[in-house]
C-alpha cells in the first residue's frame, strides 16, 4: 500500500499528550494535494508547525514543546524544499519522552 503525504492540517497525536492537535505550515513550500500545502521532514517548529498536547502525563503539567530536529521516517526519495517528504507513517520524537504520530494525514476534509 502507498503511503500518503502529510498535507497542512493532518491531525497529530503525542504519546503523553491529552489531547490531538492539527499540524501548521505557516509559508507552502509550493507543492500541493488536494489543494492542501504538503509538509517535508523539517517542519516541526514548536508552536508555529506542531502546537501543544494539553496536559503532559511525564510532566504532570502542561505540554512543553521540545521536539527533535526533523521527523523521522519521511520520504527521501522525494524531496521537498531541500529535505524528504513527510509521510504518514513519520513519527516525530519529544525529549520530554513522547513519540508524535500522524492520525490523520489531512488530505481529505
Amino acid at each position: 500500500m502507498d503511503t500518503k503525504y502529510v498535507v497542512r492540517g493532518a491531525t497529530v497525536k503525542c504519546s503523553n499528550g491529552s489531547t490531538t492537535t492539527n499540524l501548521n505550515l505557516p509559508k507552502s513550500h509550493g507543492t500541493y494535494v488536494n489543494e492542501k500545502a504538503v509538509l517535508n521532514d523539517h517542519d516541526c517548529a514548536p508552536y508555529s508547525n506542531v502546537l501543544p498536547f494539553g496536559k503532559c502525563s511525564k510532566l504532570d503539567n502542561k505540554c512543553v514543546l521540545a521536539l527533535a530536529p526533523k521527523w523521522e521516517n519521511a520520504k527521501d526519495t522525494t524531496i521537498l524544499k531541500g529535505s524528504p517528504t513527510l509521510l504518514a507513517t513519520s513519527v516525530l520524537s519529544c525529549t520530554v519522552g513522547g513519540a508524535i504520530t500522524i492520525l490523520d494525514d489531512g488530505q481529505q476534509g
